[in-house]
């Protein structure tokens, strides 16, 4: 039904209406529960469990498969049941910033069919950590809980500045208490000023700046959420190494996230005068998908940490190959938009399948390649 009557009508909707009608539509849902009986009826199994040998415990979390969502979709924390719901095993919310923001205006999202793709330049609108958080607080989620933070979409917080809005984001969380784990967006292409802190320079600076939030909640209590890195998979392989050596130098740091989208446009099927007059903004889905892999390989050689993978997944095979690139989970958001809402029970029911044709009980980085 998604692909032959909902997905036809959506994309009859500009990108950025379509965005907006899905979100308010699943925020909807939440607050009236009744409406998931429906969901069968886009392929959505009325009961879902992963069979065990797809599960995997990391940083003292237990997911049940690998399958997870990517920030951007959740930006408000509003949809947390409906997610579970949908199958996925953990939960990436946000980004969101100390200050709310409205982000970028419109049209400020596009939808490149040819690739499977997306570009959009939202511009990290929120509502602010405190209000994201309030939202969350009203649910209580039995997988793992990601909380996303990124600086706050304002040319004006730079340097010093932007430390403290971080800080102040993360302060807000650690105090709240709620967060299996931490994810800082240090990589987003979307705002003015760029990615202000993915750079080593000023990425070492952040990191310095917030030991001492990290200390004042640990003085309060027994134990820190994992925080972890995103990154872009425009980084160059000297600079990733770089990163990662600040990364091991920080104790609180325990994992990376690869990867952000992208502000590359080569190799696209879709009508060069198209994308250009689309304008600037982050590349997200299949057309980015052999450029993730890639950095997850390099990040893969350079550290033991967990890496979640995203870039492009919409399918098992590109579960398996992430995985077998080096990355312990994958997250997928775009591939939520061309393939709809059954995507993650579908991808799990295929990987259970190719499972058991191989005969492999366990599915891991070290697995996956025998799976390809």
């Amino acid at each position: 039904m998604y692909q032959t009557l909902l997905r036809p009508l959506l994309f009859s909707l500009s990108s950025d209406q379509a965005h907006e009608l899905t979100i308010k539509g699943a925020a909807w849902s939440v607050r009236h529960p009744w409406t998931q009986h429906f969901l069968p009826a886009v392929g959505v199994k009325r009961t879902f469990n992963a069979s065990t040998y797809l599960s995997t415990t990391l940083w003292g979390l237990t997911f049940a498969h690998p399958v997870g969502l990517a920030a951007g979709f959740d930006k408000e924390g509003q949809l947390v049941p409906l997610m579970e719901r949908l199958g996925f095993s953990h939960l990436d919310i946000g980004s969101m910033t100390a200050r709310p923001s409205k982000g970028n205006p419109t049209p400020r999202s596009f939808r490149l069919k040819a690739d499977a793709s997306l570009i959009n330049r939202m511009g990290l609108n929120n509502s602010g950590t405190p209000s994201v958080l309030h939202h969350l607080s009203a649910f209580s989620p039995s997988i793992p809980l990601s909380v996303n933070i990124a600086k706050t979409h304002d040319p004006t917080i730079l340097g010093e500045d932007g430390i403290l809005d971080y800080a102040a984001s993360l302060s807000h969380t650690l105090r709240w208490g709620g967060a299996d784990l931490i994810t800082l967006n240090v990589s987003c292409p979307n705002t003015a000023e760029g990615k202000t802190f993915e750079n080593p320079e000023p990425l070492a600076a952040l990191l310095k700046g917030l030991n001492h939030t990290i200390a004042e909640a640990g003085s309060e209590s027994e134990s820190i959420p994992p925080v972890l890195l995103k990154l872009s998979c425009d980084l160059e392989k000297a600079v990733l190494s770089e990163i990662v050596d600040l990364a091991h130098s920080t104790p609180w740091i325990q994992g990376f996230v690869m990867s952000n989208t992208s502000t590359r446009r080569d190799g696209l099927q879709e009508p060069s005068s198209r994308v250009t007059a689309m304008g600037k903004g982050g590349l997200s889905g299949r057309a980015i998908s052999a450029w993730s892999t890639q950095r997850i390989e390099w990040l893969a050689s350079m550290t033991s940490y967990p890496i979640i993978g995203i870039g492009g997944v919409s399918s098992a095979q590109d579960v398996l190959e992430k995985m077998a690139a080096g990355a312990a989970l994958v997250q997928l958001y775009t591939g939520l938009v061309y393939e709809g809402p059954a995507i993650v029970q579908q991808i799990v029911k295929d990987l259970e399948h190719i499972m058991r044709q191989k005969g492999v009980d366990r599915l891991s980085p070290k697995t996956a390649g025998q799976l390809l």
